[in-house]
C-alpha cells in the first residue's frame, strides 16, 4: 500500500472528528454560558433579586453593540438586614456577545448566605433603551479558557487536517501510483 492512501485514510476521519467536537465544545460553551446566570433583571433604580447560595458572583451589564447607555452608571448591593455588600471592579472583564447583544462584567461581589438583595442602580439616562439588563453570574472565566484553548486546538487541528488531505489528493493526483 502506498503513502497517499493510508496519509489520506487518516487525515480525512481525524478531520471530520475534530470537526465534530469543535461543534460540541462550542455547545458545551455556550451551556455554560447560560448555566452561570442567576438573575437577569431590566435595568431600574432599585431591584430586588434572589441569590441561590454563598459564593462569588459577577455583575454584568447587558445591551445593544455599541450602546453608549451605561456610561456613568454606579451600583451598590445591599443584603437582607440592609448591610452593604462590597462590590469590587472586574479585574478581567469577560464579555459575552451575540451578532445584536453584549454582556460585559463590571463587578464582582462576593455573599455569606443565599437569600434577597437589593440592587441600586445611580446614572441611569432617562432615554435609554428599554431592553437593556443587568445580569448576575456565577464566574466562570476558568471554563471559559478551557473552552477557548479546546477550540483553538480543534481548529488547528481540523484545518491542518483538511490542508493535509488537500495536499495530498493535489500533488498525487488523489491515487496511488500503478505498479
Amino acid at each position: 500500500m502506498s503513502p497517499v492512501p493510508w496519509w489520506i485514510a487518516v487525515t480525512v476521519p481525524v478531520c471530520l472528528v475534530s470537526v465534530w467536537l469543535l461543534i460540541r465544545t462550542v455547545r458545551s460553551l455556550i451551556r455554560t454560558t447560560r448555566a452561570s446566570v442567576v438573575a437577569s433583571m431590566p435595568l431600574r433604580e432599585q431591584q430586588i433579586f434572589a441569590l441561590p447560595g454563598a459564593g462569588y458572583y459577577d455583575l454584568y451589564i447587558e445591551g445593544k453593540r455599541l450602546s453608549r447607555d451605561f456610561g456613568g452608571l454606579d451600583f451598590a448591593l445591599s443584603d437582607r438586614s440592609g448591610g452593604t455588600l462590597p462590590l469590587r471592579r472586574a479585574l478581567l472583564r469577560t464579555q459575552v456577545s451575540s451578532l445584536s447583544r453584549v454582556r460585559l462584567a463590571l463587578r464582582s461581589f462576593r455573599v455569606d448566605a443565599a437569600g434577597d438583595v437589593t440592587l441600586s442602580t445611580t446614572g441611569i439616562r432617562p432615554e435609554q433603551d428599554p431592553e437593556n439588563r443587568i445580569v448576575i453570574a456565577r464566574p466562570f472565566r476558568a471554563a471559559l479558557v478551557a473552552h477557548v484553548l479546546a477550540l483553538v486546538g480543534l481548529s488547528i487541528v481540523a484545518i491542518g487536517s483538511l490542508v493535509g488531505t488537500i495536499l495530498l489528493a493535489v500533488f498525487t493526483g488523489g491515487s496511488a501510483p500503478a505498479p
